[in-house]
């Protein structure tokens, strides 16, 4: 029962800063969008692709960042190839690590327990 309510008070707790947190993604999806479509839309240097990756992976635990994030790797695959790979490899270690279990890029998972 103790442990009942110390789960309940710490969700409760919590509350505030996931709803801060909501806002900041709001906020992110609003400035980016704009930004994501201007990137699209024209022949976008490395430089700026990568810059622009680097600021969305920052906020891409959020389903709608991570559709601006998806948009700016489909626009410039076959243009910058290698750059998009590193991207999504990154994506993947940071949010979604479960998928390269099994796979040639595991060892991507621990790479840093040896520094």
């Amino acid at each position: 029962m103790e442990e009942e309510r110390t789960v309940e008070g710490l969700v409760e707790d919590m509350k505030p800063f996931v709803e801060r947190l909501r806002h900041i993604y709001d906020l992110a999806v609003v400035a980016y969008t704009p930004l994501v479509d201007g990137i699209c839309s024209r022949n976008a240097t490395k430089n700026e692709v990568e810059l622009m990756l680097d600021w969305l992976l920052m906020y891409a635990g959020d389903n709608r960042m991570l559709e601006l994030y998806k948009r700016v790797c489909r626009a410039y695959w076959q243009v910058y190839p290698e750059s998009i790979a590193f991207y999504i490899m990154v994506y993947r270690k940071e949010y979604d690590p479960e998928s390269l279990i099994g796979t040639k890029y595991e060892c991507l998972l621990y790479e840093n327990e040896f520094e």
